[in-house]
């Protein structure tokens, strides 16, 4: 197993936005390893405590870790390798996950790369399960039915559905004809027997931008996705909503978010976030269409309707958000140089001059943001509320994990 230092926290920077409002941050923490680390996602496990995983390693050697954080000692506990993982990847807009059932047991979720002569994107999404608290694991298995090593399958995400077992969406090029995009499938697990037969219930997706799949309280499941709608102008690649209300079985037509109209023939490679917060279902997102930037909208009956969007950033990508009770906060990378919008090219390719954006969106009181102190040249940060006060950053930068700390 590659060493991996220890994470501790260390004393509080002050960040004073005014006389009202005052955010702590902590110094920043870097979670090393042998070659590069990167990709950080937070989940849950059985218990309700916090985990922060990433992948880290050596070329061709990389492995996905994770670790619990106890909210008492701020600090997380040792690092746990997942062994059969070893030859994943570092995907910043695909992070490798890991998702714990209530009965405790754990499934790990990766991708691995397998490019071909006919498809240089192509590559499987793989899973493990652990039913010893991580000690031992199963025999690696493929998420989706097809295997064939020509096809491409990518930008997963994966969510504890209402009866206990594990829901994953993702990217499959299995149907991809001509330039229209991917097929969008959905798969959940059945006991220890792991995931069962897929499905689609998408198609004309947009191939290069990470999807969201969110359970809200009452039991209903949520997708959010880049879309792609041709028209006599061009490809029109704007994010959809589309809900299911019978544990995954079946699911709703989906419709627009917002009517950005955002025309490009080329990648995107930013996708959008997602939760539920005091009843109403909120989404953040980039697009050009119309003034580029990070924007902001929420539904108030089940992502049926959604109010005009709310611009949050005019330079930012990357976004994701968590929510408590009271709030939502949100991450983003925020960068100094305009993004090249123009047709053919990849509209998430930027220098890495900027910082990470921490926002809090309270209904109660104007919006709060602030820069992460240090974490110039971060990217790709990710965020866990927990409670309405305190929330946990993490960020790529130098090629290394870095974990931070903020208290509002």
């Amino acid at each position: 197993m590659d060493k991996v230092l220890f994470i501790l926290f260390v004393p509080f920077i002050l960040c004073c936005q005014n006389k009202e409002n005052k955010i702590e941050v902590s110094q920043p923490v870097v979670v090393s390893g042998n070659g590069v680390a990167g990709c950080p996602y937070f989940t849950r496990d059985h218990q309700g405590k916090p985990v922060m995983c990433w992948t880290a390693g050596e070329e061709g050697k990389q492995q996905l870790y994770y670790a619990r954080y106890n909210d008492k000692e701020e600090k997380f506990t040792e690092p746990v390798a997942i062994a059969p993982s070893t030859g994943t990847v570092l995907r910043g807009e695909s992070m490798n996950k890991i998702a714990f059932k209530k009965d405790g047991t754990i499934v790990a979720v990766y991708e691995r790369k397998h490019p071909s002569e006919e498809n240089k994107y192509a590559g499987s999404i793989l899973y493990v399960q652990s039913f010893d608290q991580g000690k031992t694991w199963t025999k690696e298995k493929h998420l989706h039915t097809d295997t064939l090593r020509t096809n491409s399958r990518s930008f997963f995400d994966i969510a504890i559905l209402p009866d206990g077992e594990i829901g994953a969406v993702w990217l499959d090029s299995r149907f991809k004809t001509g330039n229209e995009g991917s097929a969008l499938f959905f798969a959940k697990t059945n006991g220890k027997e792991g995931f069962q037969t897929d499905y689609p219930i998408g198609e004309t997706v947009c191939e290069c931008c990470r999807t969201d799949l969110y359970v809200d309280a009452n039991g209903n499941i949520h997708i959010v996705y880049r879309d792609i709608e041709t028209t006599i102008k061009g490809q029109v690649r704007d994010f959809v909503h589309s809900v299911s209300s019978d544990n995954g079985t079946t699911f709703q037509p989906s419709h627009k978010i917002s009517n950005d109209n955002w025309v490009i023939d080329g990648c995107p490679h930013t996708g959008a976030s997602m939760v539920v917060s005091d009843g109403a279902l909120a989404v953040t997102w980039f697009t050009a269409g119309g003034s580029p930037g990070l924007y902001f909208t929420r539904s108030l009956d089940n992502g049926n309707t959604f109010e005009p969007r709310r611009l949050l950033s005019e330079d930012a990508r990357h976004p994701q958000l968590s929510s408590s009770d009271k709030n939502i906060v949100a991450v983003w990378d925020e960068t100094q140089s305009k993004h090249d919008m123009h047709a053919g090219h990849s509209a998430g390719s930027h220098t890495a001059s900027g910082s990470i954006i921490f926002l809090v969106l309270d209904s109660d009181k104007e919006n709060v943001s602030i820069k992460i102190p240090e974490s110039e040249g971060g990217e790709f940060p990710v965020v866990y509320s927990l409670n309405d006060h305190i929330a946990l950053v993490a960020y790529t930068k130098n090629a290394k994990v870095v974990t931070q700390v903020v208290k509002q």
